[in-house]
Protein backbone atom coordinates (compact mmCIF):
# COMPACT_ATOMS: atom_id res chain seq x y z
CA UNK A 1 0.00 0.00 0.00
CA UNK A 2 1.29 3.30 -1.25
CA UNK A 3 2.65 6.14 1.93
CA UNK A 4 0.74 8.80 0.95
CA UNK A 5 -3.25 8.48 -0.98
CA UNK A 6 -1.45 12.33 -2.76
CA UNK A 7 1.72 13.52 -2.83
CA UNK A 8 2.99 16.47 -5.31
CA UNK A 9 6.29 16.53 -5.74
CA UNK A 10 8.07 19.49 -6.88
CA UNK A 11 4.78 21.00 -8.61
CA UNK A 12 6.10 25.05 -10.11
CA UNK A 13 3.25 27.24 -11.80
CA UNK A 14 4.24 30.46 -13.79
CA UNK A 15 1.90 33.07 -15.02
CA UNK A 16 3.00 36.09 -16.85
CA UNK A 17 5.59 37.98 -14.41
CA UNK A 18 4.59 35.72 -11.35
CA UNK A 19 6.06 32.81 -9.89
CA UNK A 20 2.66 31.06 -7.98
CA UNK A 21 4.27 28.08 -6.70
CA UNK A 22 7.68 27.41 -6.96
CA UNK A 23 9.04 23.80 -6.01
CA UNK A 24 6.53 23.11 -3.88
CA UNK A 25 5.84 19.89 -1.75
CA UNK A 26 2.87 18.04 -0.04
CA UNK A 27 2.04 14.84 0.99
CA UNK A 28 -1.88 13.51 2.09
CA UNK A 29 -2.00 10.24 4.33
CA UNK A 30 -5.18 8.05 4.12
CA UNK A 31 -7.56 9.15 6.72
CA UNK A 32 -5.95 12.42 7.98
CA UNK A 33 -6.93 16.13 8.40
CA UNK A 34 -4.05 18.06 7.10
CA UNK A 35 -3.88 21.75 7.49
CA UNK A 36 -2.28 23.85 5.12
CA UNK A 37 -1.83 28.02 5.93
CA UNK A 38 0.21 30.26 4.70
CA UNK A 39 -0.21 34.35 4.33
CA UNK A 40 -2.75 35.20 1.43
CA UNK A 41 -0.47 34.81 -1.58
CA UNK A 42 1.58 32.05 -0.63
CA UNK A 43 0.30 30.19 -3.52
CA UNK A 44 -2.61 28.41 -1.41
CA UNK A 45 -5.68 29.01 -4.24
CA UNK A 46 -3.48 28.16 -7.20
CA UNK A 47 -2.32 24.54 -5.09
CA UNK A 48 -5.87 23.84 -5.37
CA UNK A 49 -6.21 24.65 -8.89
CA UNK A 50 -3.60 22.06 -9.56
CA UNK A 51 -5.18 19.60 -7.83
CA UNK A 52 -8.35 20.16 -9.00
CA UNK A 53 -7.09 20.14 -12.77
CA UNK A 54 -8.21 24.00 -13.48
CA UNK A 55 -4.21 24.41 -14.18
CA UNK A 56 -1.56 22.03 -15.09
CA UNK A 57 1.81 22.40 -13.57
CA UNK A 58 5.01 23.53 -15.48
CA UNK A 59 7.12 21.14 -13.52
CA UNK A 60 6.63 18.88 -10.76
CA UNK A 61 4.84 15.29 -10.33
CA UNK A 62 1.29 14.35 -8.78
CA UNK A 63 0.87 10.97 -7.68
CA UNK A 64 -2.27 9.71 -6.37
CA UNK A 65 -1.96 6.26 -4.19
CA UNK A 66 1.46 5.78 -5.26
CA UNK A 67 0.28 6.13 -9.16
CA UNK A 68 1.57 9.32 -10.62
CA UNK A 69 -1.15 10.94 -12.65
CA UNK A 70 -1.90 13.89 -15.17
CA UNK A 71 -5.46 15.88 -13.59
CA UNK A 72 -5.93 17.45 -17.27
CA UNK A 73 -9.69 19.06 -16.11
CA UNK A 74 -11.52 19.17 -13.16
CA UNK A 75 -13.61 16.55 -14.74
CA UNK A 76 -10.85 13.94 -14.53
CA UNK A 77 -10.21 15.03 -10.93
CA UNK A 78 -13.95 14.19 -9.96
CA UNK A 79 -13.54 11.01 -11.79
CA UNK A 80 -10.03 10.79 -9.35
CA UNK A 81 -12.21 10.96 -6.36
CA UNK A 82 -10.61 14.75 -5.78
CA UNK A 83 -13.23 17.55 -4.61
CA UNK A 84 -13.29 21.05 -3.55
CA UNK A 85 -15.19 23.38 -1.27
CA UNK A 86 -14.59 26.55 -1.08
CA UNK A 87 -15.12 29.83 1.31
CA UNK A 88 -17.15 31.41 -1.40
CA UNK A 89 -19.94 28.68 -2.31
CA UNK A 90 -20.41 28.06 -6.03
CA UNK A 91 -23.96 27.31 -6.08
CA UNK A 92 -27.10 28.27 -8.27
CA UNK A 93 -29.02 29.49 -5.94
CA UNK A 94 -32.04 29.37 -7.88
CA UNK A 95 -32.06 25.44 -8.74
CA UNK A 96 -32.75 23.13 -5.67
CA UNK A 97 -30.41 21.10 -3.31
CA UNK A 98 -30.89 18.23 -4.99
CA UNK A 99 -30.26 19.66 -8.39
CA UNK A 100 -26.81 21.53 -6.95
CA UNK A 101 -25.70 18.20 -5.63
CA UNK A 102 -26.19 16.46 -8.73
CA UNK A 103 -25.47 18.90 -11.39
CA UNK A 104 -22.83 17.76 -14.07
CA UNK A 105 -23.69 13.67 -13.34
CA UNK A 106 -27.39 14.08 -13.40
CA UNK A 107 -28.99 10.07 -12.62
CA UNK A 108 -30.72 9.38 -15.80
CA UNK A 109 -32.71 6.60 -17.24
CA UNK A 110 -30.81 4.47 -20.10
CA UNK A 111 -31.83 5.17 -23.14
CA UNK A 112 -34.41 7.98 -22.67
CA UNK A 113 -31.78 10.21 -20.78
CA UNK A 114 -34.81 11.18 -18.72
CA UNK A 115 -33.88 12.57 -15.36
CA UNK A 116 -35.07 10.65 -12.23
CA UNK A 117 -36.13 13.11 -10.06
CA UNK A 118 -37.46 10.62 -7.48
CA UNK A 119 -34.31 8.81 -6.91
CA UNK A 120 -31.97 12.10 -7.22
CA UNK A 121 -34.53 13.83 -4.22
CA UNK A 122 -33.95 10.03 -1.81
CA UNK A 123 -30.48 10.12 -2.57
CA UNK A 124 -29.68 13.56 -1.49
CA UNK A 125 -32.12 12.92 1.41
CA UNK A 126 -29.69 10.53 2.39
CA UNK A 127 -26.75 12.41 2.18
CA UNK A 128 -27.91 15.20 4.02
CA UNK A 129 -29.18 12.84 6.39
CA UNK A 130 -25.59 11.71 7.11
CA UNK A 131 -24.47 14.98 7.48
CA UNK A 132 -26.98 15.71 10.21
CA UNK A 133 -28.69 18.43 7.63
CA UNK A 134 -32.93 19.38 8.87
CA UNK A 135 -33.30 20.78 5.61
CA UNK A 136 -35.46 19.55 2.48
CA UNK A 137 -33.87 18.59 -0.81
CA UNK A 138 -36.62 20.07 -2.87
CA UNK A 139 -35.78 23.51 -1.07
CA UNK A 140 -34.27 26.30 -3.32
CA UNK A 141 -30.33 26.75 -2.58
CA UNK A 142 -30.57 30.33 -2.46
CA UNK A 143 -32.85 30.47 1.17
CA UNK A 144 -30.09 28.60 2.74
CA UNK A 145 -27.63 30.13 5.10
CA UNK A 146 -24.13 30.06 4.38
CA UNK A 147 -23.44 27.32 6.91
CA UNK A 148 -26.13 25.21 5.05
CA UNK A 149 -24.77 25.67 1.40
CA UNK A 150 -21.56 24.06 2.31
CA UNK A 151 -23.32 20.89 3.85
CA UNK A 152 -24.92 20.87 0.42
CA UNK A 153 -21.52 21.29 -1.07
CA UNK A 154 -20.07 18.52 1.26
CA UNK A 155 -22.88 15.78 0.38
CA UNK A 156 -21.82 17.48 -3.27
CA UNK A 157 -18.63 15.32 -2.57
CA UNK A 158 -20.16 12.59 -1.30
CA UNK A 159 -22.45 12.11 -4.20
CA UNK A 160 -19.08 11.81 -6.83
CA UNK A 161 -17.39 9.50 -3.92
CA UNK A 162 -14.72 11.86 -3.37
CA UNK A 163 -12.11 10.30 -1.09
CA UNK A 164 -9.93 13.30 -1.26
CA UNK A 165 -11.34 16.95 0.28
CA UNK A 166 -10.11 20.27 -0.48
CA UNK A 167 -11.64 22.84 2.08
CA UNK A 168 -10.45 26.35 1.17
CA UNK A 169 -11.36 28.35 4.42
CA UNK A 170 -14.71 26.89 5.07
CA UNK A 171 -14.85 28.21 8.44
CA UNK A 172 -14.70 32.54 7.85
CA UNK A 173 -18.07 33.13 7.16
CA UNK A 174 -19.57 30.98 9.96
CA UNK A 175 -20.63 31.17 13.53
CA UNK A 176 -18.60 29.59 16.33
CA UNK A 177 -21.92 27.17 16.75
CA UNK A 178 -21.87 27.09 13.12
CA UNK A 179 -17.71 26.37 13.24
CA UNK A 180 -18.11 23.35 15.46
CA UNK A 181 -20.96 21.53 13.67
CA UNK A 182 -18.76 21.81 10.19
CA UNK A 183 -15.65 20.27 12.82
CA UNK A 184 -18.01 17.71 13.55
CA UNK A 185 -18.85 16.94 9.97
CA UNK A 186 -15.33 16.95 8.58
CA UNK A 187 -14.45 14.92 11.64
CA UNK A 188 -16.90 12.50 10.32
CA UNK A 189 -15.80 12.25 6.89
CA UNK A 190 -12.39 11.50 8.04
CA UNK A 191 -13.78 8.92 10.36
CA UNK A 192 -15.81 7.24 7.23
CA UNK A 193 -12.29 7.33 5.22
CA UNK A 194 -12.33 10.25 3.35
CA UNK A 195 -8.35 12.49 3.42
CA UNK A 196 -9.21 16.22 3.96
CA UNK A 197 -6.82 19.26 3.21
CA UNK A 198 -7.99 21.87 5.56
CA UNK A 199 -7.02 25.20 4.22
CA UNK A 200 -7.61 28.19 7.00
CA UNK A 201 -6.04 31.43 8.32
CA UNK A 202 -7.33 30.36 12.31
CA UNK A 203 -5.50 28.82 14.48
CA UNK A 204 -8.37 26.98 16.23
CA UNK A 205 -9.24 25.64 12.79
CA UNK A 206 -5.93 24.05 12.87
CA UNK A 207 -5.75 22.70 16.72
CA UNK A 208 -9.29 21.79 16.78
CA UNK A 209 -8.70 19.53 13.31
CA UNK A 210 -5.52 18.62 12.06
CA UNK A 211 -2.72 15.93 13.26
CA UNK A 212 -0.24 17.77 10.72
CA UNK A 213 0.25 21.22 9.02
CA UNK A 214 1.91 22.48 6.06
CA UNK A 215 2.78 26.18 5.74
CA UNK A 216 3.64 28.05 2.53
CA UNK A 217 5.48 31.30 1.98
CA UNK A 218 5.89 33.28 -1.34
CA UNK A 219 4.63 30.68 -3.58
CA UNK A 220 7.85 27.90 -1.33
CA UNK A 221 7.29 25.05 0.53
CA UNK A 222 8.39 25.99 4.44
CA UNK A 223 8.06 22.83 5.74
CA UNK A 224 5.54 20.52 7.49
CA UNK A 225 5.02 20.07 11.35
CA UNK A 226 2.85 17.60 13.51
CA UNK A 227 0.42 20.02 14.62
CA UNK A 228 1.79 19.69 18.47
CA UNK A 229 4.94 19.66 17.20
CA UNK A 230 4.93 23.18 16.45
CA UNK A 231 4.52 26.79 18.75
CA UNK A 232 1.74 29.31 17.63
CA UNK A 233 5.63 31.85 17.38
CA UNK A 234 7.17 29.25 15.36
CA UNK A 235 4.22 28.77 12.66
CA UNK A 236 3.77 32.82 12.65
CA UNK A 237 7.59 32.81 12.13
CA UNK A 238 6.96 29.94 9.04
CA UNK A 239 4.34 31.79 7.64
CA UNK A 240 5.53 35.47 7.33
CA UNK A 241 9.40 35.01 7.75
CA UNK A 242 9.45 37.31 10.50
CA UNK A 243 8.06 37.66 14.35
CA UNK A 244 4.97 39.59 14.56
CA UNK A 245 5.55 41.08 18.03
CA UNK A 246 1.94 42.61 18.59
CA UNK A 247 -1.18 41.17 16.62
CA UNK A 248 -2.93 44.26 18.09
CA UNK A 249 -0.39 46.87 17.79
CA UNK A 250 -3.15 49.01 19.93
CA UNK A 251 -1.54 52.62 20.64
CA UNK A 252 -2.95 55.46 23.08
CA UNK A 253 -4.83 57.04 21.75
CA UNK A 254 -5.95 60.96 22.86
CA UNK A 255 -9.34 60.57 23.37
CA UNK A 256 -11.29 63.77 23.07
CA UNK A 257 -14.48 65.14 22.05
CA UNK A 258 -18.01 63.52 21.54
CA UNK A 259 -17.74 62.87 17.10
CA UNK A 260 -20.71 60.87 16.97
CA UNK A 261 -24.32 60.33 18.43
CA UNK A 262 -26.43 57.75 17.93
CA UNK A 263 -30.32 58.27 19.77
CA UNK A 264 -32.80 55.61 19.99
CA UNK A 265 -32.14 53.91 16.68
CA UNK A 266 -34.85 51.31 15.49
CA UNK A 267 -36.46 50.05 12.18
CA UNK A 268 -38.57 47.26 12.32
CA UNK A 269 -37.58 43.42 12.24
CA UNK A 270 -33.51 44.67 12.54
CA UNK A 271 -33.19 46.98 15.36
CA UNK A 272 -34.15 49.15 18.23
CA UNK A 273 -33.65 51.41 20.68
CA UNK A 274 -29.73 51.79 19.55
CA UNK A 275 -27.95 54.70 21.53
CA UNK A 276 -24.57 55.13 21.67
CA UNK A 277 -21.78 57.73 21.49
CA UNK A 278 -18.26 57.81 19.35
CA UNK A 279 -15.07 59.98 20.63
CA UNK A 280 -12.39 61.33 18.86
CA UNK A 281 -9.60 59.25 18.56
CA UNK A 282 -11.75 55.94 20.33
CA UNK A 283 -11.98 52.36 18.84
CA UNK A 284 -15.98 51.52 19.98
CA UNK A 285 -15.97 47.87 19.33
CA UNK A 286 -19.33 46.42 18.09
CA UNK A 287 -19.65 43.02 18.73
CA UNK A 288 -22.49 40.36 19.47
CA UNK A 289 -23.30 36.86 17.17
CA UNK A 290 -23.92 37.01 13.47
CA UNK A 291 -27.40 38.40 13.12
CA UNK A 292 -27.21 40.44 16.03
CA UNK A 293 -28.11 43.19 13.85
CA UNK A 294 -24.56 45.08 13.90
CA UNK A 295 -24.01 45.46 10.17
CA UNK A 296 -27.74 46.95 9.71
CA UNK A 297 -27.07 49.66 12.27
CA UNK A 298 -24.06 50.89 10.92
CA UNK A 299 -25.62 50.79 7.82
CA UNK A 300 -28.27 52.97 8.40
CA UNK A 301 -25.55 55.47 10.15
CA UNK A 302 -23.99 55.01 6.72
CA UNK A 303 -27.61 55.75 4.56
CA UNK A 304 -27.56 52.26 3.08
CA UNK A 305 -30.72 51.67 5.17
CA UNK A 306 -33.19 53.71 6.46
CA UNK A 307 -33.93 53.98 9.69
CA UNK A 308 -37.93 54.64 11.31
CA UNK A 309 -37.05 55.85 14.86
CA UNK A 310 -34.25 57.93 16.61
CA UNK A 311 -31.66 60.10 15.45
CA UNK A 312 -27.73 60.16 14.51
CA UNK A 313 -25.86 63.29 15.36
CA UNK A 314 -22.36 64.37 14.34
CA UNK A 315 -20.01 66.69 16.24
CA UNK A 316 -23.36 68.08 18.53
CA UNK A 317 -25.25 68.74 15.19
CA UNK A 318 -28.48 66.38 14.27
CA UNK A 319 -28.01 65.29 10.94
CA UNK A 320 -30.24 62.99 8.37
CA UNK A 321 -28.28 60.77 6.20
CA UNK A 322 -30.55 59.26 3.16
CA UNK A 323 -27.59 58.05 0.80
CA UNK A 324 -24.03 57.10 1.20
CA UNK A 325 -23.03 60.25 -0.70
CA UNK A 326 -24.26 62.00 2.36
CA UNK A 327 -22.59 60.39 4.86
CA UNK A 328 -19.19 60.56 3.05
CA UNK A 329 -20.15 64.31 2.60
CA UNK A 330 -20.75 64.74 6.34
CA UNK A 331 -17.72 62.97 6.92
CA UNK A 332 -18.33 59.08 8.06
CA UNK A 333 -17.05 56.35 5.72
CA UNK A 334 -18.17 52.72 5.25
CA UNK A 335 -15.91 49.48 4.75
CA UNK A 336 -18.15 46.83 3.76
CA UNK A 337 -17.62 43.08 5.32
CA UNK A 338 -17.73 42.14 1.56
CA UNK A 339 -14.68 43.72 0.14
CA UNK A 340 -15.51 42.01 -3.27
CA UNK A 341 -18.66 42.59 -3.78
CA UNK A 342 -19.24 45.91 -1.84
CA UNK A 343 -15.76 47.18 -1.70
CA UNK A 344 -14.01 47.06 -4.75
CA UNK A 345 -14.00 47.32 -8.75
CA UNK A 346 -12.25 44.03 -9.31
CA UNK A 347 -11.78 44.21 -13.14
CA UNK A 348 -10.14 47.68 -11.83
CA UNK A 349 -6.74 48.98 -11.64
CA UNK A 350 -6.13 49.14 -7.61
CA UNK A 351 -5.12 52.99 -8.38
CA UNK A 352 -8.63 53.77 -9.73
CA UNK A 353 -10.03 52.07 -7.05
CA UNK A 354 -8.78 53.77 -4.26
CA UNK A 355 -9.21 57.04 -6.04
CA UNK A 356 -13.04 56.63 -6.87
CA UNK A 357 -14.73 58.60 -4.30
CA UNK A 358 -13.02 61.88 -4.92
CA UNK A 359 -12.76 61.14 -8.97
CA UNK A 360 -14.81 64.62 -9.17
CA UNK A 361 -12.40 65.94 -7.12
CA UNK A 362 -9.64 64.94 -9.65
CA UNK A 363 -11.44 66.28 -12.55
CA UNK A 364 -11.75 69.70 -14.41
CA UNK A 365 -14.51 70.29 -16.51
CA UNK A 366 -15.25 66.90 -17.19
CA UNK A 367 -11.42 66.20 -17.46
CA UNK A 368 -9.43 63.55 -15.09
CA UNK A 369 -5.84 64.75 -14.09
CA UNK A 370 -4.23 61.45 -14.67
CA UNK A 371 -1.31 62.93 -12.97
CA UNK A 372 -2.68 64.14 -9.78
CA UNK A 373 -5.10 60.91 -9.35
CA UNK A 374 -2.01 58.57 -9.31
CA UNK A 375 0.21 60.55 -7.13
CA UNK A 376 -2.79 60.13 -4.58
CA UNK A 377 -3.41 56.58 -5.53
CA UNK A 378 0.32 56.02 -5.12
CA UNK A 379 0.56 58.23 -1.99
CA UNK A 380 -2.08 55.91 -0.66
CA UNK A 381 -1.57 52.59 -1.49
CA UNK A 382 2.05 52.88 -0.05
CA UNK A 383 0.66 54.54 3.00
CA UNK A 384 -1.00 51.64 3.91
CA UNK A 385 1.51 49.15 2.07
CA UNK A 386 -0.84 47.88 -0.30
CA UNK A 387 1.82 44.71 -1.68
CA UNK A 388 1.16 44.88 -5.92
CA UNK A 389 3.90 45.57 -8.72
CA UNK A 390 2.28 48.90 -9.38
CA UNK A 391 -1.38 50.88 -8.81
CA UNK A 392 -2.08 50.12 -12.63
CA UNK A 393 -2.41 46.22 -11.80
CA UNK A 394 -6.18 45.35 -11.37
CA UNK A 395 -7.42 44.87 -7.81
CA UNK A 396 -8.77 40.91 -8.90
CA UNK A 397 -4.72 39.86 -8.69
CA UNK A 398 -4.67 41.01 -5.41
CA UNK A 399 -4.38 38.63 -1.88
CA UNK A 400 -7.49 39.22 0.15
CA UNK A 401 -5.43 41.12 2.61
CA UNK A 402 -4.32 43.45 0.27
CA UNK A 403 -7.51 44.01 -1.16
CA UNK A 404 -8.86 44.76 2.27
CA UNK A 405 -5.93 47.63 2.34
CA UNK A 406 -6.95 49.04 -1.10
CA UNK A 407 -10.82 49.40 0.32
CA UNK A 408 -9.29 50.75 3.49
CA UNK A 409 -6.94 53.28 1.47
CA UNK A 410 -9.79 54.29 -0.84
CA UNK A 411 -11.61 55.72 2.54
CA UNK A 412 -8.51 57.77 3.52
CA UNK A 413 -9.29 59.83 0.02
CA UNK A 414 -12.08 61.47 1.23
CA UNK A 415 -12.05 63.92 4.16
CA UNK A 416 -13.82 61.82 6.93
CA UNK A 417 -14.10 62.13 11.09
CA UNK A 418 -15.64 58.60 11.18
CA UNK A 419 -14.16 55.38 9.79
CA UNK A 420 -17.10 52.36 10.11
CA UNK A 421 -14.93 48.87 9.82
CA UNK A 422 -17.37 46.26 9.22
CA UNK A 423 -15.31 42.94 9.82
CA UNK A 424 -11.72 44.39 8.39
CA UNK A 425 -9.79 41.75 8.57
CA UNK A 426 -12.22 38.70 7.73
CA UNK A 427 -10.76 36.11 5.68
CA UNK A 428 -7.09 37.44 5.77
CA UNK A 429 -3.67 36.44 6.71
CA UNK A 430 -1.80 36.76 10.20
CA UNK A 431 0.74 39.50 8.83
CA UNK A 432 -2.13 40.98 7.09
CA UNK A 433 -4.40 41.45 10.13
CA UNK A 434 -1.42 42.85 12.06
CA UNK A 435 -0.86 45.26 9.44
CA UNK A 436 -4.56 46.46 9.49
CA UNK A 437 -4.59 46.71 12.92
CA UNK A 438 -1.49 48.79 12.85
CA UNK A 439 -3.24 51.55 10.27
CA UNK A 440 -6.37 51.12 12.55
CA UNK A 441 -4.35 52.13 15.75
CA UNK A 442 -2.67 55.12 13.25
CA UNK A 443 -5.78 56.34 12.36
CA UNK A 444 -7.20 56.56 15.87
CA UNK A 445 -4.43 58.48 16.56
CA UNK A 446 -4.83 60.77 13.94
CA UNK A 447 -7.86 62.16 15.94
CA UNK A 448 -10.58 59.69 13.35
CA UNK A 449 -13.62 58.10 15.34
CA UNK A 450 -13.63 54.31 14.53
CA UNK A 451 -16.32 51.96 14.86
CA UNK A 452 -15.00 48.39 14.15
CA UNK A 453 -17.58 45.37 13.45
CA UNK A 454 -15.90 42.07 14.59
CA UNK A 455 -16.63 38.55 15.27
CA UNK A 456 -13.61 38.02 16.61
CA UNK A 457 -13.08 38.08 20.22
CA UNK A 458 -9.36 38.60 20.52
CA UNK A 459 -9.19 41.06 18.29
CA UNK A 460 -12.21 42.70 19.70
CA UNK A 461 -10.42 43.12 23.01
CA UNK A 462 -7.04 43.77 22.31
CA UNK A 463 -8.10 46.58 19.93
CA UNK A 464 -11.07 48.84 21.17
CA UNK A 465 -11.49 51.50 23.74
CA UNK A 466 -14.91 50.80 24.32
CA UNK A 467 -17.18 47.44 23.52
CA UNK A 468 -20.73 47.89 22.54
CA UNK A 469 -22.52 43.94 22.41
CA UNK A 470 -25.48 43.55 20.27
CA UNK A 471 -28.22 40.74 20.55
CA UNK A 472 -31.67 39.78 18.33
CA UNK A 473 -30.99 43.77 16.95
CA UNK A 474 -30.89 45.51 20.65
CA UNK A 475 -27.72 47.00 22.60
CA UNK A 476 -27.38 44.28 25.83
CA UNK A 477 -24.17 45.52 27.49
CA UNK A 478 -21.51 47.87 27.29
CA UNK A 479 -17.91 48.08 28.36
CA UNK A 480 -14.62 49.98 28.75
CA UNK A 481 -11.45 48.22 27.56
CA UNK A 482 -10.23 47.89 31.50
CA UNK A 483 -13.41 46.04 32.51
CA UNK A 484 -14.16 43.62 29.91
CA UNK A 485 -13.82 40.30 29.65
CA UNK A 486 -14.42 37.10 27.24
CA UNK A 487 -16.64 35.87 29.66
CA UNK A 488 -18.87 38.84 30.03
CA UNK A 489 -19.19 39.68 26.65
CA UNK A 490 -20.52 36.04 25.78
CA UNK A 491 -23.07 36.03 28.12
CA UNK A 492 -24.09 39.82 27.27
CA UNK A 493 -24.45 38.68 23.37
CA UNK A 494 -26.15 35.03 24.49
CA UNK A 495 -28.70 36.99 26.75
CA UNK A 496 -32.40 36.10 26.02
CA UNK A 497 -33.50 38.87 28.25
CA UNK A 498 -32.89 42.85 27.95
CA UNK A 499 -33.14 43.85 31.61
CA UNK A 500 -30.81 40.74 32.32
CA UNK A 501 -28.09 41.95 29.98
CA UNK A 502 -28.95 45.50 31.62
CA UNK A 503 -27.96 44.18 35.15
CA UNK A 504 -24.92 42.44 33.85
CA UNK A 505 -23.38 45.46 32.62
CA UNK A 506 -23.95 47.43 36.23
Amino acid sequence: MADFVLELKGITKVFPGVKALDNVHFQLEQGEIHALMGENGAGKSTFIKIITGVYQPDEGELYLNGHRIEIRNPKDAQKLGIAAIYQHVTCYPDLSVTENIFIGHEKVQKGTNRILWKEMHEEAKKLLDQLGANFDPKVQMGALSVAQQQIVEIAKALSTNAKIIIMDEPTAALTKRESEELYRITEQLRDNGASIIFISHRFEDMYRLAGRVTVFRDSKYIGTWGVNEISNDDLIVAMVGREITQLFPKKKADIGEELLRVEGLGKTGYFEDISFTLRKGEILGLTGLVGAGRTEVCQAIFGILDYERGSVHLEGRKVEIDHPQTAMKLGIGYLPEDRQKQGLVLNWEIGRNITLPVIEKLSNNGWLNDGKESEMAKNLSEKVQVKANSIFDHASLLSGGNQQKVVVAKLLTADLKVMILDEPTKGVDVGAKSAIHEIMSDLACQGYGVIMISSEMPEVLGMCDRIAVMREGRITATFERSTATQEAILEAAMMRGHAEAERAAI
